[in-house]
C-alpha cells in the first residue's frame, strides 16, 4: 500500500482470503500495525520493549515512505471501513475497495500542498509548466552585453546593514503575531503542547514560516497534520486579517524543546493548591 502497488495489495489480499484469514482480523491488524508505525514515526524507542527487532526494521522502513499526515489519513479511511465491513455480507469486497481508496489517496495532492504552490505561484518563487527558465545574468553577459560590475561592500556602507535589519523587523513582527495566537490556544491542550516546539522566524509571502529544531522533526510532523495547520492558519487570520499558509521549516541553530528540565523536587510545594490541601488536612510533607 505504501508503495502504491494496487495489484500487488490485492493479490496478496486474496491469498489471505483462500488460506481462511477472517477478513475482519486482517483489517484489525492492518490498523493496529499503522497505529504502530504512527508511534514508531513519532517515537522510534516507544515500541522497542513491544515489538521484536524484525518488527522494529519492517517500522523503519516503512516509516521513510510515508509523512505522520498521511498516515493519519491512512488509519481514518481503514477505521471508517472496518465499521462498513461489520455488517456487510462480502467483507472482502469492502477490503478490497479500501486498498484501492488508500493508495489513490496516497497519490493525490493535499489541500495544503494545492495552498502551497499557489502561495509560491502568487509570489513568482515556482515557475508555471511549460514557462521558460530564467536566464542566468552570467550568460547574458556572454553574449556581448554589459557585464555587471563586481561591486564591494564595506562595514560603513550604509546599504551593509539593511536586509539584516528589515529582516529583524520581519522577524519581531511575526514573534508578536505568533504571541497572539498562542494566547487562544488551551494551555494544556494538545495541539499547545505540539505549538510550544516551534518558534516564528519569519514571513515569506503569505506564508508565516515556523522554524523547529531538526532533532523535534518526527513531533512536529504531528502539528503539520491539516487539522492541526487548518487551526493554526484560522488563529492567525483572526490574529491578523489576513490569509496565512503555515510553513514549518527545520533550522540548525534552534535548541529542541522537546524534553523540558525536571522541575526541582522542591517546587510542586509552593503550588496553592498543594498549600491549600496541607492547611485543610494539618498535613505535613516528607521527602
Amino acid at each position: 500500500i505504501l508503495r502504491a502497488e494496487t495489484p500487488e495489495a490485492i493479490d496478496l489480499l486474496h491469498q489471505q482470503a483462500e488460506s481462511g484469514k477472517d477478513m475482519m482480523r486482517l483489517m484489525s491488524d492492518l490498523i493496529a500495525y499503522l497505529r504502530d508505525l504512527l508511534v514508531f514515526k513519532a517515537k522510534p524507542d516507544a515500541l522497542k520493549e513491544d515489538v521484536d527487532s524484525d518488527m522494529q526494521k519492517s517500522l523503519a522502513s516503512h516509516a521513510e515512505l510515508i509523512a505522520t499526515d498521511r498516515l493519519l489519513e491512512l488509519i481514518d479511511q481503514f477505521a471508517a471501513a472496518e465499521g462498513r465491513m461489520k455488517w456487510a455480507p462480502n467483507k472482502k469486497l469492502h477490503f478490497e475497495v479500501a486498498i484501492i481508496k488508500a493508495i489513490h489517496s496516497l497519490g493525490q495532492a493535499t489541500l495544503d500542498e494545492v495552498i502551497e504552490k499557489l502561495g509560491e505561484l502568487r509570489d513568482g518563487r515556482a515557475r508555471p509548466p511549460g514557462a521558460p527558465a530564467a536566464e542566468p545574468i552570467a550568460a547574458a553577459g556572454d553574449r556581448g552585453g554589459n557585464k555587471p560590475k563586481p561591486q564591494t561592500a564595506s562595514v560603513t556602507d550604509p546599504g551593509y546593514s539593511a536586509p539584516r535589519v528589515a529582516e529583524k523587523a520581519v522577524t519581531v513582527g511575526a514573534e508578536k503575531i505568533w504571541l497572539q495566537v498562542l494566547a487562544k490556544i488551551p494551555a494544556k491542550s494538545f495541539l499547545r503542547t505540539l505549538s510550544d516546539l516551534v518558534c516564528p522566524i519569519g514571513t515569506d509571502g503569505r506564508n508565516f514560516m515556523l522554524g523547529h529544531s531538526p532533532d523535534d522533526k518526527s513531533k512536529v510532523e504531528a502539528l503539520a497534520s491539516v487539522n492541526n495547520r487548518r487551526q493554526l492558519e484560522g488563529l492567525l487570520k483572526e490574529a491578523t486579517r489576513g490569509d496565512w499558509s503555515v510553513k514549518f521549516v527545520a533550522k540548525d541553530g534552534i535548541p529542541s524543546k522537546s524534553t523540558d528540565a525536571t522541575k526541582p523536587a522542591e517546587s510542586f510545594k509552593d503550588d496553592p493548591l498543594i498549600q491549600e490541601a496541607i492547611e485543610l488536612f494539618n498535613a505535613q510533607i516528607k521527602s
